[in-house]
Order: C-alpha cells, then sequence, then structure tokens
C-alpha cells in the first residue's frame, strides 16, 4: 500500500496541485502558501480535466498517458506564460471582515455557559436527551450574541502580526490529523478495499474514460471528476480500483484546506486554523460522503463550492478583471462534478446577483458594479457552456454522461429529514458551533458600511440558510444532500463562534482579577470544551470500526472475472451488507448490466442514462433463467457471466440455475455460463459449471 500511496500522491500533486499554481499567481494576490495551494488546486481541478476532455475528443480515444501529459503540461505552462506577460498579482490579501472581541458582558457569559452545560448534559447522554434540549441550546446561544451586542469589534480580522512558521505548523499538524482520520480506517481494517458503497461506481467510470473517453450507459454524473480521475491513474499507472483505495482519504485534507482558505479570507490566518480543525476532525458530514464514496460530491460541495465563494468575496473586495477571471473560473468548476452542485452553484450565482450588484448602484460604485456584473455574467456563461455540454440533449460534440430528463425526474422524490436532523448529520458541536457564528455576523453586520465586509457577511449568511432551506424541501430532489454539504458553510462561521469562545478564555485568564468575567469565562470554558471534544472522540471511535465490505469469495470471483474479461457484460445481484453489484463490475472491468429490486426501477432517483430496459434485463436473467425473455436479455445485452451471492432469500433464484456436471476445470465460487436451449430456439441459457462455497458466477 506504500508505495501505491507514493505514487498516487506524486501524481496527485502533479495534476491537482502545480498545473494551477501560475494562474493562483496571476489572479489572487499572495497570502500564504497554504492559501496559494488551495487555489492552486482548485484551478488545475477546473481546468485540467476540460482540456483533456477536449483532447480525447479530438483523438476520438480515452484518456490516454499522453493526453493525461499534455492535460497538465498546457494548463501549467500557460499559467508561467501568462504571469511572464502581465505579472503576478499586486494587492495585499488582507481579511475582509474585522473579527468581533472576547465576549465580557456577564449576562452574555452566563446563558453561554448554562447553553453548553446543557450541551455537555446532552453529550454525556447521546439519545437519551429530549428533542427539546437541542433546541433550547440554540436559543441561548443566539439570546447570548443579542444581549452582548454592543462589545466592541477589533478593526481587522488580525490584532498581531502573523507569525509564518507558527502558522505553517498548525496548519501542517490539523492537516496531518486529519489525513490520519481518513486513513486510519482504511489501513486497520479495509485494505486492499475501502468503504464505500458509491465508490465502485465511480471505478467503472473512471475505466470507461481510459478506455473510451464516455460513459454514455452508467450513472448520471458530469465528466469532471473520471476525466481527473483517468489522469491520475494513467499519471501514477494505478488502476482505478487501487487509484481511489489510496488516494481518496485524502480528499478529507483538501475540504479542509478550502475552509481554511475562505476563513482566512474572513478574518485572518487563525479563523483559518480553527475552521480547518473543525471540518477536518470534527464535521461528520464531510466524512459521511467519503464513507460512502460520495467522490464527487466531496470535491464539488465541499472544496470547488468553498473556494468559489473565497473567489467571490475577493472580487467583492478588490473588482478587477483578474478577481472577476478568478470567480468565473471556480465559481463554474462544480458543475462539471455533480449534479447537485450545479443546483448549489445556480442558487448562489442567484443569491450574488440580487445582493452585489443592486447595493453597488445604490452606493453609486458603478465602476465596482460593472466588474462584478462582468465576473457574474462570465460565470453564468461558463456554468451555461458545462450544463450544455454535460446535460444538452442533441448537441453533436457532447457525448453526454447524463440527461437531463434523468435529473429533473428525482425532483420531489426524496422526503425532507426533521428540522433537528442536522445535529446527526453534521455533529453537535458542529451545529451549536455554527449557530452562534451566524449569530455574531448578523449581530456584526450592523455595523458595516463598506461595500466589501457586507457583501462577505450577507454571502455567508445566506449561503448558509438556503444551504438548510434546501435541506427542509423535497421540491429540490435531495434534501439530505444540501442537509450533509450544509457542513461546508457551517464549518467557516463555527469557526468564528469558536474563535470568540477561544478569545473569551484566554481574555478570563489574562484577566483573573476581573472575578465575575473570570468565573464565568471558565465556566464556560470547561463545559464548552468537553462538549465539543467528547462527542468528536465518540465519532472517531466509531469512524474506526472495522468495516470491510467484501469478503474475500467476493474478490475471487472479481479478480476471476477480471481475468476473463473479454468484452460484453455481466448481471450480478447485489452484494451483503449493502454493497451493490457495481462492486463486482468494478473488480471484474465492466459496466453493466446493473439490477435493481423488482418495482425499484419504477423511481426515478438514480436510474442510469441508459433507460430501463437493461435493468429489465437483468431482473429476468436473474429471476427467470429458464425463460425465452432472459435468453433474448442474453442476446440482446451480449451478457458473458452471471454472478449470483448466496443469500438465504434467494435460494429459490439458486434453484432456477440448472446444474451441469460435466464441466470440468478449476474456477473460483462457482461459475455458470450460456448454452442453447431447445425450449427456446436460438436462445441461450445458464448452466452451473461448479459450485462454490458463497458465490456462483455464469461465464461463456
Amino acid at each position: 500500500m506504500l508505495l501505491d500511496l507514493i505514487r498516487a500522491l506524486c501524481a496527485a500533486v502533479a495534476a491537482v496541485v502545480l498545473p494551477g499554481y501560475f494562474w493562483a499567481a496571476l489572479l489572487r494576490p499572495a497570502g500564504g502558501l497554504a492559501e496559494r495551494l488551495g487555489y492552486s488546486s482548485a484551478l488545475s481541478l477546473a481546468t485540467v480535466p476540460i482540456v483533456a476532455l477536449v483532447l480525447a475528443r479530438l483523438a476520438r480515444s480515452g484518456i490516454t498517458l499522453w493526453i493525461a501529459i499534455a492535460s497538465v503540461v498546457l494548463v501549467l505552462g500557460s499559467g508561467a506564460l501568462a504571469v511572464l506577460w502581465r505579472g503576478a498579482a499586486g494587492g495585499t490579501a488582507e481579511p475582509i471582515l474585522p473579527a468581533p472581541r472576547a465576549i465580557q458582558d456577564p449576562r452574555a457569559l452566563a446563558l453561554l455557559a448554562v447553553a453548553f452545560l446543557a450541551a455537555l448534559g446532552s453529550v454525556l447522554r447521546p439519545g437519551q436527551a429530549p428533542a427539546w434540549l437541542g433546541l433550547l441550546i440554540l436559543v441561548l446561544l443566539v439570546l447570548a450574541v443579542v444581549v452582548g451586542r454592543d462589545a466592541p469589534r477589533e478593526s481587522t480580522g488580525e490584532t498581531r502580526p502573523a507569525a509564518p512558521a507558527l502558522r505553517g505548523a498548525l496548519l501542517a499538524i490539523v492537516l496531518a490529523a486529519t489525513a490520519v482520520r481518513g486513513y486510519e480506517p482504511v489501513i486497520r481494517y479495509d485494505w486492499p478495499s475501502i468503504r464505500g458503497l458509491d465508490h465502485f461506481s465511480h471505478v467503472v467510470m473512471a475505466e470507461q474514460m481510459l478506455g473510451h473517453g464516455s460513459y454514455g450507459s452508467y450513472l448520471i454524473y458530469p465528466p469532471g471528476f473520471p476525466t481527473m480521475s483517468a489522469v491520475l491513474a494513467r499519471l501514477s499507472g494505478l488502476p482505478p480500483l487501487v487509484l481511489f483505495s489510496v488516494i481518496a482519504p485524502a480528499l478529507l485534507v483538501l475540504t479542509a484546506l478550502a475552509v481554511y482558505v475562505l476563513a482566512t479570507r474572513l478574518w485572518g490566518w487563525r479563523y483559518g486554523i480553527v475552521a480547518a480543525a473543525l471540518s477536518g476532525l470534527v464535521l461528520h458530514g464531510a466524512y459521511g460522503s467519503l464513507a460512502d464514496g460520495r467522490y464527487p460530491d466531496l470535491t464539488s460541495a465541499y472544496f470547488l463550492i468553498t473556494m468559489g465563494i473565497a473567489a467571490l468575496l475577493t472580487l467583492y473586495a478588490s473588482p478587477s478583471w483578474r478577481s472577476a477571471a478568478l470567480a468565473a473560473v471556480l465559481g463554474a468548476s462544480p458543475i462539471l462534478y455533480h449534479s447537485v452542485a450545479t443546483l448549489y452553484e445556480a442558487l448562489i450565482l442567484v443569491l450574488a446577483v440580487v445582493t452585489s450588484v443592486p447595493y453597488l448602484l445604490y452606493l453609486r460604485r458603478r465602476a465596482e458594479a460593472r466588474v462584478v456584473l462582468a465576473g457574474l455574467a462570465a460565470l453564468a456563461l461558463l456554468a451555461i457552456c458545462y450544463g450544455w455540454y454535460t446535460y444538452g440533449v442533441g448537441w453533436p460534440v457532447a457525448g453526454h454522461s447524463a440527461s437531463s430528463a434523468a435529473v429533473s425526474l428525482v425532483l420531489g422524490s426524496q422526503p425532507a429529514p426533521g428540522p433537528l436532523h442536522l445535529f446527526s448529520a453534521l455533529g453537535p458541536p458542529l451545529v451549536w458551533l455554527g449557530v452562534l457564528g451566524l449569530a455574531l455576523l448578523a449581530v456584526m453586520l450592523r455595523y458595516e458600511r463598506r461595500p466589501a465586509p457586507v457583501l462577505a457577511t450577507v454571502t455567508m449568511i445566506l449561503w448558509c440558510l438556503i444551504m438548510y432551506a434546501g435541506s427542509r424541501t423535497a421540491a429540490d430532489g435531495f434534501p439530505q444532500r444540501f442537509e450533509r454539504d450544509l457542513g461546508a458553510a457551517l464549518s467557516v462561521v463555527a469557526a468564528l463562534g469558536a474563535g470568540v469562545l477561544v478569545k473569551t478564555a484566554w481574555l478570563a485568564w489574562r484577566r483573573a482579577a476581573v472575578v465575575p468575567v473570570a468565573a464565568l469565562s471558565l465556566a464556560l470554558a470547561v463545559p464548552a470544551v468537553l462538549a465539543i471534544a467528547l462527542p468528536s472522540a465518540r465519532q472517531a471511535r466509531t469512524e474506526s470500526r472495522p468495516a470491510r465490505l467484501l469478503s474475500p469469495p467476493v474478490m475471487a470471483a472479481g479478480t476471476w472475472l477480471r481475468q476473463h474479461n473479454s468484452g460484453g457484460t455481466i448481471v450480478s445481484t447485489p452484494m451483503n451488507h449493502g454493497i451493490t453489484e457495481r462492486s463486482v463490475l468494478a473488480l471484474g472491468g465492466y459496466t453493466g448490466l446493473m439490477y435493481y429490486a423488482p418495482g425499484s426501477y419504477a423511481s426515478a432517483r438514480s436510474l442510469p442514462p441508459a433507460g430501463v430496459t437493461p435493468l429489465i434485463d437483468s431482473q429476468e436473467v436473474l429471476e427467470h433463467p429458464d425463460s425465452c425473455a432472459a435468453a433474448e436479455a442474453i442476446s440482446r445485452e451480449d451478457v458473458r457471466f452471471v454472478v449470483l451471492y448466496r443469500t438465504p432469500g434467494r435460494a429459490a433464484e439458486m434453484e432456477g440455475f440448472r446444474a451441469d456436471p460435466g464441466r470440468p476445470g478449476p474456477v473460483p465460487p462457482g461459475i455458470r455460463e450460456p448454452v442453447r436451449d431447445h425450449l427456446c430456439p436460438g436462445g441461450p441459457r445458464l448452466r452451473r459449471i461448479a459450485p462454490g462455497p458463497r458465490l456462483v458466477a455464469a461465464a461463456p
């Protein structure tokens, strides 16, 4: 694993970190190496897949090694030439917003102490605390901010000059701990597999990009992530199945880096460190996406959307053609990676247009309004082009990976979770600190007069509110995604709340002579630390539990299928512990056929672009193997193998496959093959070649 990890990380540095480095220098003033690398990674993810797709389309091939190298070199080289021609971006990268001082009002401190004492009580009795207690804690946090609203603020986000060595060391520690959180379960329990139901789907799509440059019949995903995965696979020399197992946990580090960049842009690097720690070590939503194998969602909703917001705030603070270009490129990039992120981006774009341009015109800042409007218009144009490429029907050069009709069918098909389900989706500590930070932002807004701080504050508040509103309605089709992905925005505003609590405790330590304030501050600090640390430690312990999803017989069958892969398709039943047939597809190197339980394909969610016919065919082959319909399906879909997982409920299905003791040969867990059936002239049926302990497969 170590050698594979080194190869994968080297490829990630070459394809994800470095290509956009000079473009980041051209479009954004230097704000520290970590910020520069964050923007560089975002620009690489936004551009390298596009170049690779164009080259593959021109070559009429899949993503070859030369296409992967050329796409990286073109982005890196063009950025270097642009910097030589126009020079690096000037100016400073000072924080946009002032940070509030420590809370000193005894009434506010008392309310906060009561709130976190109640929070500690709910943490000590998980699952037993009444629902009203969670709501009471949030109300107390908001009241504490309102009561102490007249506390003076600091003039800027940084009270003292930044210490680069300390800043880098703290960030490195947080990112290293985040990497340990992602890799520890894989190393201890999962390897050579990895937890995540969608993991195998992305393996299949990446392999299709490597071989054909498209995956038109398989799932509804934009081409950005599978294309970048194919580039990484070529550069590392690792097949996607191995690549994801060693590189996917590093996505948590990328998401922590994104919230660091945004929080640093808002209040300074100290808040950036806190935001990275909350995202990487406390937030459950991001790790939940990793554990489920939702890599494009993690890349788009947690990294690219967050970096796009940071670029948008840069446009507000320093309107120029460079910041407008940065906002346009990063703002449109999530559309390349996930369908739900496309919806997020549309909502964010609308919010940006209706808040920024009218406000700047109201202040008679017409020049700034023109630049902001130009940047947002470029973002919208680029987003439309990406959306047309991905979802537009009939565009002659598209070669879609999805269809707009399939996406639209999911609207209203998923029930919205309850109002307090947010605690279990994101983790109570993040919700408490996030609400505290939102309340602080709302109170601070009344003191702001300059355009950039006002627009930055409004953007952050509305981003959180829109994501929460989307999680409470079925109209958008993805309320559970909205709820989980709210964690990106909440990690940033929670850093403000956590930062104020830290300042309050530090002030109490330094001013112990002020007895009432010091006592209340310490009474607040102890339960607050315990209320945040205990559930985070409990969650880390839960994440580290064994979760191997593929048993040795399943992996043996997959290995045999890949060795004997001569084309065509396979049909497979669902596996154990929720693992779908896509695991065998990925292990064997096939794209179909996917099996849906009887009647489940009547639901619009997750239907592949190829339609329901292959699903009906797979169901017929598995459940009525002796029928003429199964014989026709086998011929029409070129079925080469059938893989059955032995479970108590599938005994009747297993009996449907007849034994053929005349076929010898040492093969792994039982093999079946199509043969001529006298009942259906010209059509094949399936016969067993050898029994297996847990699986039965069919081979030609």
